[in-house]
Formats: structure tokens, sequence, C-alpha cells
């Protein structure tokens, strides 16, 4: 080899000791940044191109390529667990909310309303001409309809913030598309911008932490994203997502004129659809059932009996549409002399025979078969056992995203350690190197030396 070569070699081995530091640099500067993906030198030796010379050394190194230390299998699953770990923190939420409306804990509850309300009918039937147990009778019938609309309102609140929070999670998901789309286009005119492929890959996992998509490379470098069947982003531009409430106050997602609601299975998004129109919205619905079979029952007995006048008993509870039968629910009675707590005219006063069996409901099954106090009582449980099972999912799933963190930093995370240890090899090669072409240009200048 020609003392030429010696230089030509040590200037690869130089530039390449430089690229090494360069990346192993740029490892540590990164070492805390969200969403970085450890960088890494590919060397390759230079041959010298000579296949017929036997004792030929090659001609130096290069560098071939820097790659990032990028797990694929474990990135997918933590985006798919994450995804999961998304939709049960925000179902929780939802969850312990909902419970905390149906808290029984104190004794201000609907339940509380219940016996107190069957209890004043007994005192009533012990007392049917007492003005003062009328009246207190009637307290607790507005005290009793107030909790259940309370109730049915704090449900519908709920509703009304979780569809703004999906709109505005919506405007977000929109916004990551758009990102994804323009650093596609970036990537796919610069391959090798490293930085901005983590940039890519920690959109698309926010993006499934808010609605689980689909990601597929396509030659080009380019990532399309699918909701289920949908594009959000393709190589011709990212499409918008929406929301908005039908008929029956159901949300409804859509890319397009696409209806996405089927293709949304976890995420915050989904845990949104699932907490405010199955959850919420079933106990809507049993609030409703309950304000409407109660009301009813009272409704009925009361046309059964006779008041002090000596006439027919009206409606105690207004009789609103099934629909909003919680939200209305109210005492239409204000005259103590209106309870109809005699079963017949002649009676009046002193028969408490039909206010005894107003008494008598609180052991019947007036609600669907079972009695006010045990169909009410099912709600309660049903809450607390939800947002149970919520916090038991949200401590599964965050247990195994820990551990998929944990495995993907070995691959992918840059160790402090690990980044010492290279920056001293690749300064001592930088060195060797540089010590390479100064005994070349030594070499080089004794053969000047003795030519003069």
């Amino acid at each position: 080899m020609s003392i030429l070569g010696i230089l030509n070699i040590g200037t690869t081995a130089l530039l390449a000791s430089k690229s090494a530091l360069n990346t192993t640099s740029n490892n540590i500067a990164n070492a805390s940044t969200p969403g970085y993906t450890r960088q890494s030198v590919v060397l390759s030796s230079l041959p010298s191109g000579l296949t017929s010379n036997t004792g030929t050394s090659g001609l130096g190194v290069s560098v071939s390529d820097i790659t990032r230390m990028y797990d694929s299998f474990t990135s997918l699953q933590l985006r798919t667990e994450k995804s999961a770990s998304s939709y049960w923190n925000a179902y929780s939420n939802y969850a312990g909310s909902v419970e905390n409306i149906f808290n029984e804990t104190s004794d201000t509850g609907i339940g509380p309303a219940i016996t107190n309300f069957f209890n004043s009918w007994q005192q009533v039937a012990q007392d049917p001409g007492s003005t003062v147990q009328r009246t207190s009778l009637i307290n607790a019938g507005q005290y009793l309809a107030s909790r259940v609309s309370g109730a049915y309102n704090n449900l519908a609140d709920q509703q009304a913030q979780i569809y703004k929070s999906s709109q505005d999670l919506v405007t977000q998901v929109n916004n990551i598309s758009q990102q994804i789309y323009n650093l596609n286009e970036k990537i796919v005119s610069s391959p090798g911008a490293l930085d901005l492929k983590d940039q890519r890959d920690n959109l698309v996992e926010q993006l499934n932490q808010t609605t689980r998509v689909s990601t597929i490379e396509d030659g080009s470098g380019r990532y399309n994203i699918y909701l289920g069947g949908t594009a959000l982003v393709d190589a011709t531009g990212s499409y918008n997502m929406a929301v908005s409430l039908d008929i029956n106050n159901a949300m409804q997602f859509s890319v397009g004129s696409t209806n996405v609601n089927s293709s949304m299975s976890s995420g915050q998004l989904k845990a949104n659809l699932d907490a405010r129109d199955t959850t919420i919205a079933g106990y809507i619905d049993q609030l409703n059932t309950f304000a409407t079979d109660f009301s009813n029952a009272i409704n009925n007995q009361q046309a059964a009996g006779f008041d002090l006048n000596r006439t027919a008993g009206t409606n105690f509870f207004s009789v609103p549409s099934a629909q909003y039968a919680a939200r209305d629910m109210r005492v239409l009675i204000s005259d103590p002399n209106a309870i109809a707590a005699s079963g017949s005219a002649a009676g009046v006063p002193g028969d408490n025979t039909n206010a005894q069996a107003f008494a008598d409901l609180a052991n019947s099954g007036i609600i669907g078969g079972s009695t006010p106090i045990d169909f009410y009582s099912k709600i309660v449980a049903d809450a607390g056992a939800d947002a149970q099972s919520a916090n038991t999912y949200v401590k599964f799933q965050t247990s195994l995203v820990n551990q998929l963190e944990t495995q993907r930093q070995a691959t992918s995370g840059v160790s402090l350690d690990e980044e010492a240890v290279n920056l001293v090899q690749y300064q001592k090669s930088f060195e060797a190197a540089a010590k390479m072409i100064s005994v070349g240009n030594d070499l080089l200048d004794t053969i000047i030396g003795m030519v003069r």
C-alpha cells in the first residue's frame, strides 16, 4: 500500500469517527427528549476493488448508514396498550363521577328520601286528620322528587361535558393528522431525517391514545393512517373527523360522510362514546323508569282514596313524558287537605286505610316488579361495581404499559453509561486516525527529503 493510501485510509477513519462522535453526542443530548429513539452508526469497510491479488488490504471505512434503534414490534404493542390504557383512564373518571352522583353514604341520597317518603305515609296513617303530618308528607315528596331530578340533571351535565370533551378531542385528532401528513412529505423528500421520523411516531402514539388507528407504511416511507377502513391520512392528504348529536341525543363520529362509531375500538373517544351513550344513558333510562313507575303507583293510589274534602284524590306527582320523567318529576299537591288518606268519603277524616295502602307500597313490586328501594339499590350497586371494575382495568393497563415502556427503552432508549463508553471508544478511534494521518505525513516528508 502506498503512503498516499495510508493517508486516504486515515482520512476515512477520521471522518467515520467524527460521524460516530456526532451521533453519540446527539444521543446524549436527547437522552431526556420524549419520543427520541437512540441512533446508531453503521460502519462498513471499503474493499480494495482487487480480486486477483492476494494480501491486498481494503481502502478504509465508510459510514453506510445511521439508523434508529427502533423496535417496531414493541412499539406496535405499546400503541395498542396505551390506547386501551387511555380508554380505561377516561372511562374510570366518568364511572367515578357517576358513582358519586348515586353516593348513598350520607342521608341526603335518593335511597333515604324513598324511605322517608313512605315513613311519612305511615305517620299520616297513624293520624290521618293531622295537617302537620300531611304537610310533612308533601315536603318528603318534594324532597324525593328533587333528588331524582337532581340526579338526572347531574347525569345530563356529565353527558354535555363529555360531548364538549369529544369536540376538543376531535379537533386534536384533526391537528395531529395534518401534522403527520406534513411530516410524511418531509420524510419522503429527506428519508434520512431520523428526528422527523421520531416526531411522526410520537404523533401516531398520541393519536392512538385519542382513538385507536392502524398505521401502514408505503414504499415511499409515508404513514397511511386508518380508522377502521376509513383513511385519516394517506398520500393525498389528511381527512377531518367530526362529531355531532343525532335526534336521539347520541354522538355520531364521522370522517367525511362515513360514520366511524363502529370503527372505534379504544382510546379516549371510544371511552367518551361508551360512557355517554351507553353507561350514563342507561342510568338515565333507569331513573326515568323509577320516576314513571313510582309516580304512576302513587297517583293510582291517590285516585283510590279520598281527601279531607271527601273528594277523590288527584295526582300526587307530575306525569311527564317517559324520556324526561326523572328530570320533570314534581309534586303537584300543595294543599295538605288534598292528601287522599281515607278509603271512603264517609270515613273522612279518621279513615286511614288508603294512607296505610300508600305505606304498604314500600314493599310492593311497583317498579318493574321490584320494590322502590330494591330497584334504586341496584342502580347504586351497578354504579359502584362499574367504577370498581374500571379502576381494576386502569391498574392492569398501567402495569402493562410500564412493562412495555421498559422493554422499548432497553432497545430504543438512550443509556448514558453506554453512550459514555461509546464516546471514549470513538474518541480513541478519532485520535488513532489522526495519528495515522500524522504518521503517513511524516513518511511522505521522509521520502521527499530523500529525493532532495
